[in-house]
């Protein structure tokens, strides 16, 4: 028939499988983002030094009082002082969760207003560094307030905060961003490297390969399996957030981009799952294999806490872990509202190549493997 023609014939076996046990496999995919989406979107944690980038007009005494008393306690960390330009690149960009701009003049009383710019698509991080400037600005007797001050009250300072990304977000948007993306890598890698072991234990694997079919069809099969289960459950989990109260604010374009993250994602995944599998015998070795690896690399791609509140000598770990760029990808789309071209490509590519060296692993071990039945 081919390597097309075995390789739909494979899937269309293990689709059937999957229709026979219907109640018992939607009930697993059900389960996991309920728990967690449920769970972990009622509630947060309290970031610390977080990322600020200062823009500072002003370079008077009164200003650099205000910007050390924004930096007493742990509450925000100073990254940057540039322009304000390059202060908003780096906010759209998420480096820094919040750009402080203090005007010229602010010293002097002229001009006694400090804005403030947030990305609330770390709502958590966002929420600390408003309440660190609001603080700081309290100390000298300010008030927060969203319109210009009156002329008799040139003595205060007023804090202007404006949600300049995410502005409608909440931590449970947060939250399902790193679950979708967490749920279809498990998902991918407890669906393919069991359907290959429960083959293997029960005979099927080593009747394939006696057979005229595509040896390559069977790694393929069980992958297309593997991708579509993954799919299912973050489609499930995205579902249960959005009637939770998670919104997409991209619309129709990003849930487009997001569909082709999770796929890619799956995808990648489900290769890595066959890797895996291939060099096993046993269920319960395969099993214990998986969940190390694959609720660390979730935990290291921020699928929980941002990544900047991760010990330094983790955050590495997490520049080579492509979950970390599927994630934030995936937050953009629903929290920020737009994913920049060259962003979608760039994770896109690192996906594409993770799969590729997956599926290179992949073909490989099972090839050795197949020699050994």
């Amino acid at each position: 028939m081919g390597l097309i023609g075995d390789t739909t014939t494979l899937v269309l076996r293990e689709l059937l499988i999957f229709k026979k046990n219907l109640r018992v496999n939607l009930i697993r995919s059900l389960i996991f983002p309920i728990i967690f989406v449920l769970l972990l979107g009622s509630f947060g944690s309290s970031p610390k030094n977080i990322p600020v980038a200062l823009v500072n007009y002003d370079n008077g005494a009164i200003a650099l009082n205000f910007i050390n008393t924004i930096q007493l306690g742990n509450g925000v960390k100073i990254v940057s002082q540039t322009t304000q330009q390059a202060a908003m690149v780096l906010l759209s960009e998420g480096k820094v969760a919040a750009v402080v701009v203090i005007p010229n003049g602010f010293s002097s009383g002229v001009e006694r207003t400090v804005h403030v710019y947030l990305d609330n698509s770390q709502p958590q991080s966002a929420s600390v560094a408003s309440a660190t400037v609001n603080a700081a600005a309290a100390k000298m007797g300010a008030t927060s307030s969203s319109a210009s001050l009156p002329g008799g009250s040139r003595g205060l300072v007023s804090v202007v905060s404006n949600y300049v990304y995410g502005a409608s977000s909440n931590y449970l948007s947060f939250v399902v961003g790193g679950i979708l993306v967490m749920v279809a890598s498990f998902g991918a890698v407890f669906t393919s490297g069991f359907t290959l072991l429960s083959d293997r234990e029960l005979g099927n694997l080593k009747a394939f390969l006696t057979t005229p079919i595509n040896k390559f069809s069977i790694l393929l099969s069980k992958i297309a399996y593997g991708t579509f289960q993954s799919i299912l459950s973050a489609y499930i989990g995205l579902a249960i957030g959005l009637l939770y109260g998670a919104t997409i604010a991209a619309g129709v374009v990003g849930f487009l981009e997001l569909i082709w993250i999770v796929f890619l994602v799956g995808l990648g995944f489900s290769a890595l799952a066959i890797a895996l599998a291939a060099r096993m015998k046993q269920l319960q070795t395969y099993a214990l294999v998986a969940q190390t690896l694959t609720l660390p690399l979730s935990f290291l791609a921020g699928a929980f806490v941002p990544v900047n509140l991760l010990p330094s000598f983790l955050l590495p770990v997490a520049t080579v872990n492509p979950l970390y760029y599927a994630i934030n990808a995936v937050r953009d789309i629903m929290i920020k509202g737009f994913l920049p071209i060259n962003t979608l490509l760039t994770t896109s590519l690192i996906l594409l190549t993770f799969t590729g060296i997956m599926m290179f692993l992949a073909y490989i071990f099972f090839k050795n493997t197949s020699n050994n039945l």
